[in-house]
Order: structure tokens, then C-alpha cells, then sequence
């Protein structure tokens, strides 16, 4: 008989799993390199090769911004009007110059050179934050890539929404100073990094990302109140909270320049509501556009179930159109189901609630007895549009949940002692569940047919055939061309993206069951699912990169503009450079309303923003365009228009044409000048009557409708003049020679906060004329007038952000000094 072993089994040396033999730092070492990397893989074209994308947004910001650029490189000075778009609007709605440097200025800096910077923001801070939870090194990865990947994130880097991947990137530091806050005793650190990191939030200039995502702090705030409630720590839950606001007012204290400006400016802009209807906050029906559907929540884990995006007219969802999902991953859906049925932590029903209330905010008008209710009644909550964006909210907190599961998978589920099927039933049973089940929906019960779709091909077909709609082969070549057209290709989609997510996380459930079976290492485990995430991930992302999105790196965004520079552009810019000052432009070849491009050639009396002023937006709706002439002349002269852009040239009263090219160019006859004097003042007393006036038989050399009590006797002044003297984006001076006391209209848009007018010095009262206007009461005589636009917002707030941004840096330098000094004792 063999000799028995004098070592006993306990005595046996256990080997150590690879992973864990290595140092924390040479773990965390290799996570941030695999970051690091990370949108390499989504973007290889671009980060680290030849392209760069041509953004929408960004070229939009660019050509709206050139006159605002012109400005600062002329007086070396921050233009605080611009000029060129939508007949004049505050400058730091479309571009601000910060006064005050901060540490963002170095991924400004270097985006051009690495325009990843945004990305590895967000992931660091993910990484981070999840290892503040005390998540395993690669559950906090596993999380990461979740972040830097989910498929939102090729959609809006490709749509040039920097505002707004910048502001999602500081959101997991905030998170990061919350808990070190609230759940540590370093309590001046703690503030430091979360008033810091609320600061740069802010400074990320995307007001609509940062209030989404307090809602998730506030339900980790109210789960933090009912825990120290019921363990009677009521003092110190008040302390945090105190320290809490106090870091919270200091970070927006250090943005007062461009956050009081844009507060001042949110009442007279489509946001703050409708001067002419008396409504507060955006429309209803504006704001819940891009709602987002209930069966569509199935995209976040199936990305191709209602088609995917709205490219080759593929997408079939509730939505006018969209760009793509907010897809986190096949295998992300069994990960949050573990840490649904498997974690213990309290904290995952924070993120489960503000994911959950999130999707619901989400579902906008689909949702609307809940939605209209916050609509109406929560703070700033009818402020913002596209209710699809909370989904930033709840991707983010499904990412936290997935991680969570990873690190139950890495962590205690291989010290659970109930056997393999136990461990994973209902995770496992659910997502295959699932699967199967959207499998049989996909071929039997789904209609692939967007709602009103029918109708509305059959109205085209109709009228392109002269025949009536119910006609019965209008009905069978639309129901031909759906059927074997349109249908098949989302069939495909569907049915394909349900099989990916039926093969994806099987894979993870095997690869779950063979790590807790004992047969596989956790860190392999997990790795390859951190890989199979990449893969899955990076090849649906990759689909919602438009083609012909990227143009080579050595083209800078003017030149990308200027390549789309027509005859007719050069044509009116020849024109314009005879002027005294800049006349404006009605550019209708080029979506006027929505298109910024041609700002960037002349003054145009359209543009591209989401926050016009409210007057001007209402002028556009309902008095430009008239019912019987088509255009409202009298508001068209009144507005400064001297050419009027078209795709071909056609006749119109009043105006000539002048230049035919790649469009024609129309010259205006009838034109006012910047300044003019009309014949008889009608004084109003709310603006729905100046606006009601306009859509009659409106002649501004005629009438000028004043909204104001001070009714001064006006007399017309047919002799009345006026030079030029200074025209630019903080100041217009002009002579001004009167025979008459009367009314004077000024060319330029009407906005309250900030213009001063002066008249030979003396400081005079701006009136609201024609309803988007401005007007001031002159006497008879040789005057100097000026108009100023230095509002105390931009000079207050410029010094207060100065020394409260001061205080945040001593009161970081001063905690890590304190922390270092105790660690070294």
C-alpha cells in the first residue's frame, strides 16, 4: 500500500488565483490602461487616426458663433450680443468665453489633440466612484465599460453634443465627493471634491444633464433620511446635508457669471414661456417631443427590436425620429438581475428607484398623467424638451446595478453555500425567459409599422396621383410597399438583435455558472464578459455612426463650412460690405429656422438653437409668414431684410432679383434701415395685442405699436436722419437728427436685461415696439444715441466667480494637506 502523505489536506498551500497575487496598484494599473484604450475601440478612425467627426451641433455652434469670434479677435474683448442670428440674441446662449480658468480648460486644450478626453473623464469617474462602493477592481471596470461604451455615447460624440457629454462625464466624481461626504469621516475632503466636481458640472454649460441626474441624488438623499432615521443618527444625517448644500451653493457661486446671466435670460426665452399667451415655461407639446415609448424601455438591452435609429427609414418607434438607443448590453441585463435578487446592499434601491423613475420621466407624453403633473407643478421641470434624455439617468444607474452584480458574482456568490442552480435561477430563468419571449413577439404579435405610418404614405401617394386617399389602390400599393419593402428589413433587425441577445447572455450565464461551479476563475469570468460587453457594445455602436459623418483631421470646422459657402453667399457678402452696417438676410433655400450655416455668411433672421427668445419665437409662428400673401412684408422690412434667399428664383412683390446661382438671390425694395421713424405711435398694454397687430395689414413706416404707459405725444418726422457711427456686438452709437418729438425704432431685437440707451448721455427708457423691437422717445434737435449692453450679471458675476472659485481650490489644497499630514503621522 502507497505511504500516506505526513501532510494533512488543511496543511496543503491553497494557490492564489493570478488576479489576486497581483498588488492593488498593479490591478488598478492595468483597469485605467484597458480605459484608457477603451474609445480606441469605438472610435479608431478618429481617436488615434486621421478623422475627426463633422458634428452637426458643432458646425450649427460655429456658424452661429462667427460673428461672436469676429468680435473677440477685433477688441480683444467678450462680445455679449449676437448679431447674426435670429435678428440678435444674448451672446452666452450661443457662445461664452469663461472670464475665470479652471482645470477644464486643459481637456479644451487638449481635445483637439485627444478628443477622447470627455470619454476617459467619464470612465476614470465611473471606475472611481464604484470602487468608493468597495466593488471589486473588475466589477468597477466592468462598470466603466458599460459607461464609456453604451451606444448614447458614438450618438451625441458623433452629433457634436460636447456640452453634454461633458456634463455626463462629471457626474460619477460628483457621486464620488457624495459618498466620500456622507459615508466617511473625511469630511473637509469630502466637501472639496464634491464642490468641486459640482462646480465643473457646471461648468460643463448643460443645465438640462445636471438637473436630471439631482434626482438621483435626491432619492439617495431621502434613502440616507430614512436609514438615519431608524437608527436615531437624525445630527449627523442634518450635518452632511448641511455640508451638502453648502458645497452645492459654493460650486454654482463659482459659475455665477454664465449661471446669472442664464437665469436672467431664461424668462425671455422659449423656455421661460410665452410673453403674447402668458404661459410659463416651454409648450407642452414642444417639450414632450422625442417622447420616448413603453415597449421601446426594451432597447436599452435588445437595440434593434423597433429597428434601432431612423437612418434608411428603419426605426418604427414613437419617436419623429431618432438617432439610436440607449443600449447597455445583452449580458448587463443578467449582471442587474443578480443585484436585484443577489446583493444585499440598500444602495442598489436608490439606483433601482431612480432608474425606474427615470424611465417613467422618459416616457413624456406616453405617460402623461404622470408626466404632465411634474410638468406643471415641479420646480424647473417644464424647462427642458425631449424627455428621451432622462435615460441618461437611468442607464447610469443600471451601470452601477450591473456592477454591482459582477462584484456579487466576484465576491459572495462564491461564498454562498446553496447549490449552482439556486445561485442563478432566477437571474438565469428571467433573461432567457425574456429572450424566448421577445423572440415569439417579434414573430407573431409586433406590427413593424410606425403609428400613423399608413396614413401617412398614403396621403403622398394619393396626392401625387390626384386621387382620393380611401381610393382602394392607393390602400393596396401602400400596403404592397410596407409589406415587401419596409417590413422585412425591421423583421430582419428584430429578429436578429433578439437571437444576439439569446447568444450574449447565455454566454454570461455560462460563463457565471462555470465560475461559481468551481470550474472557472472569477477574474477570467469576468473578463471575458468585460470583453464580450466591448464586442457586443463597439459593434451596435457602430451602427449609429452615420456614414459620411467624419471628415480628415486637418480640416478645421471653417473649412467645413466654408464648403458649403454658394455664389449667392459671396454675392450678399459683396453687397453687405457697402453698407453702413450689416442688413439682414431671410435665407429660405436652407431651413431658415433651423440652420445656423448661413449666419455664418451674413445677419440672417433665423439661426439654430434651443433657446431663442420667446417673441422672436412667436414672431416666427405667427406673424413672418401671412395667410394671404404668403410673407409678412411689413414685418420683413421692419426686420432689416435686404435679400431673401431662394432655391430658384420666382416673382414677388417688392423685390428684385439680383443674382441667380446655387440659389437666387432676391434683393428687398421696400427695406427699412436700422433706425426709422414711423408716422403714428399705437400704444398697447400686453403683448398679444403688439403681436395681433402684426398679422394684420401691417405697415411699420406707418405704425410703430408701443407696449408701454408713458403715451408721449409723437409727431411724424418725414425729415428725421440718422449716420452710423458704431455697430458691433456690445454697442451701437449713431447721430440722430430730429425735427419732430417722436418715437425712434431701432432694428434690433427687444431684450430687457442688460441694454442700456443713452441720449447725449443721459440714461433714457427702451420700449418693446412692434413686439420684437426697440424704441426710445427723442425730441426734436441733434442727438447722440448710444445703446450699451453690459448687463451687471456678466460684471458682478465675473468677480464673485473669481473669488469663490479661489475658495474651492484653498479648501481642496488645505483638506489634502490635512489628510496627508495625518496619514504621515
Amino acid at each position: 500500500m502507497p505511504r500516506k502523505s505526513s501532510r494533512t489536506q488543511p496543511q496543503e498551500k491553497q494557490s492564489v488565483p493570478f488576479w489576486d497575487a497581483l498588488s492593488p496598484r498593479i490591478q488598478h494599473a492595468i483597469c485605467l490602461f484597458i480605459l484608457l484604450l477603451l474609445p480606441m475601440l469605438q472610435y479608431p478612425e478618429v481617436i488615434p487616426g486621421n478623422q475627426r467627426f463633422m458634428a452637426h451641433d458643432i458646425v450649427q455652434w460655429r456658424a452661429s458663433a462667427e460673428t461672436i469670434i469676429q468680435h473677440r479677435e477685433t477688441y480683444g474683448e467678450e462680445p455679449l450680443w449676437a448679431s447674426n442670428m435670429f435678428s440678435g440674441m444674448p451672446a452666452y446662449i450661443v457662445s461664452f468665453m469663461r472670464t475665470v480658468p479652471h482645470v477644464d480648460q486643459i481637456f479644451t486644450w487638449l481635445n483637439p489633440i485627444f478628443p477622447a478626453a470627455p470619454i476617459w473623464i467619464l470612465t476614470l469617474g465611473v471606475y472611481l466612484f464604484l470602487l468608493r462602493l468597495k466593488l471589486h477592481p473588475l466589477a468597477a471596470l466592468l462598470g466603466a465599460v458599460l459607461a464609456g461604451l453604451t451606444t448614447y455615447m458614438p450618438i451625441i460624440v458623433g452629433a457634436g453634443h460636447n456640452a453634454k457629454v461633458y456634463a455626463l462625464s462629471f457626474i460619477p466624481w460628483m457621486l464620488y465627493g457624495f459618498h466620500l461626504l456622507t459615508r466617511s469621516e473625511k469630511k473637509l475632503i469630502g466637501f472639496a471634491v464634491f464642490a468641486i466636481a459640482t462646480n465643473l458640472e457646471l461648468r460643463a454649460g448643460h443645465p438640462q444633464v445636471t438637473y436630471f441626474f439631482l434626482y438621483l441624488f435626491a432619492i439617495w438623499w431621502i434613502h440616507d433620511l430614512w436609514f438615519a432615521y431608524n437608527e436615531k443618527k437624525l445630527p449627523e444625517w442634518a450635518k452632511n446635508t448641511g455640508l451638502l448644500i453648502c458645497a452645492g451653493i459654493l460650486a454654482l457661486a463659482a459659475n455665477l457669471q454664465p449661471y446669472w446671466s442664464i437665469y436672467e435670460y431664461s424668462p425671455f426665452s422659449i423656455r421661460g414661456g410665452t410673453p403674447a399667451e402668458e404661459t410659463v415655461g416651454l409648450d407642452l407639446d414642444y417639450a414632450m417631443e422625442w417622447s420616448h415609448g413603453w415597449f421601446e424601455m426594451s432597447t436599452l438591452f435588445i437595440p434593434g427590436i423597433l429597428g434601432g435609429s431612423s437612418q434608411g427609414n428603419v426605426y418604427w418607434g414613437d419617436k419623429i425620429f431618432t438617432s439610436g438607443p440607449h443600449y447597455l448590453g445583452a449580458i448587463a441585463f443578467f449582471l442587474i438581475l443578480i443585484a436585484l435578487f443577489r446583493v444585499k446592499s440598500s444602495l442598489k434601491w436608490v439606483f433601482l428607484a431612480s432608474a425606474i423613475l427615470t424611465m417613467l420621466f422618459a416616457l413624456g407624453k406616453n405617460f402623461s398623467t404622470f408626466n404632465f403633473f411634474f410638468f406643471n407643478y415641479m420646480p424647473f421641470f417644464n424647462k427642458f424638451r425631449a424627455p428621451e434624455m432622462w435615460l441618461m439617468v437611468s442607464t447610469l444607474s443600471l451601470i452601477t446595478l450591473a456592477a454591482m452584480g459582477a462584484h456579487w458574482l466576484l465576491t459572495e456568490g462564491m461564498k454562498a453555500q446553496e447549490s449552482l442552480l439556486k445561485k442563478l435561477d432566477w437571474p438565469a430563468g428571467i433573461t432567457i425567459g425574456t429572450g424566448i419571449l421577445y423572440l415569439v413577439f417579434v414573430n407573431g404579435f409586433l406590427s413593424f409599422e410606425r403609428p400613423g405610418e399608413f396614413q401617412q404614405l398614403a396621403s403622398q401617394v394619393a396626392s401625387q396621383n390626384q386621387v382620393s386617399v380611401n381610393d382602394p389602390r392607393v390602400q393596396q400599393v401602400v400596403s404592397d410597399f410596407l409589406d415587401n419593402e419596409v417590413k422585412p428589413e425591421r423583421i430582419s433587425k428584430a429578429q436578429s438583435d433578439t437571437l444576439r441577445f439569446l447568444l450574449f447572455s447565455g454566454i454570461g450565464i455560462l460563463l457565471a455558472g462555470a465560475m461559481l461551479a468551481g470550474k472557472l476563475p472569477g477574474w477570467i469570468a469576468i473578463i471575458l464578459m468585460s470583453v464580450l460587453l466591448m464586442f457586443d457594445l463597439v459593434s451596435t455602436g457602430n451602427r449609429y455612426i452615420a456614414e459620411g459623418s467624419k471628415i480628415p483631421k486637418s480640416w478645421d470646422i471653417v473649412e467645413a463650412i466654408e464648403r458649403q459657402r454658394g455664389t449667392h453667399h459671396t454675392f450678399i457678402q459683396q453687397q453687405m460690405a457697402q453698407k453702413p452696417y450689416p442688413y439682414r438676410v431671410f435665407p429660405l433655400d436652407s431651413s431658415p429656422f433651423n440652420n445656423a450655416v448661413p449666419a455664418y455668411f451674413f445677419h440672417s433672421i433665423g439661426g439654430y438653437t434651443g433657446a431663442k427668445m420667446n417673441r422672436y419665437q412667436e414672431l416666427i409662428d405667427n406673424a413672418i409668414f401671412h395667410e394671404e400673401t404668403g410673407l409678412n412684408f411689413g414685418v420683413l422690412d421692419m426686420l432689416n431684410v435686404a435679400f431673401l434667399t431662394a432655391r430658384q428664383a420666382f416673382d414677388l412683390p417688392g423685390y428684385t432679383v439680383v443674382h441667380q446661382g446655387d440659389a437666387a438671390v432676391l434683393r428687398n425694395e421696400t427695406v427699412l434701415p436700422k433706425v426709422f421713424f414711423p408716422n403714428e405711435a399705437v400704444y398697447v398694454e400686453r403683448p398679444a395685442q403688439a403681436l395681433q397687430f402684426l398679422q394684420g395689414d401691417f405697415d411699420p413706416r406707418r405704425h410703430v405699436v408701443l407696449e408701454t404707459q408713458q403715451q408721449f405725444e409723437h409727431q411724424a418726422d418725414s425729415l428725421a436722419s440718422f449716420e452710423m457711427l458704431i455697430y458691433n456686438a456690445r454697442s451701437i452709437e449713431f447721430n440722430l437728427t430730429k425735427t419732430e418729438p417722436g418715437w425712434v425704432v431701432l432694428s434690433e431685437t427687444y431684450y430687457p436685461k442688460g441694454w442700456v440707451a443713452k441720449i447725449n448721455g443721459e440714461v433714457t427708457e427702451i420700449v418693446a415696439a412692434n413686439f420684437v423691437l426697440r424704441a426710445i422717445f427723442v425730441d426734436s434737435g441733434d442727438h447722440l444715441i448710444t445703446f450699451e449692453f453690459n448687463p451687471a450679471s456678466y460684471r458682478i458675476g465675473s468677480v464673485l466667480s473669481w473669488i469663490f472659485n479661489l475658495l474651492l481650490v484653498s479648501l481642496l489644497i488645505v483638506g489634502l494637506t490635512i489628510h496627508f499630514r495625518k496619514t504621515k503621522e
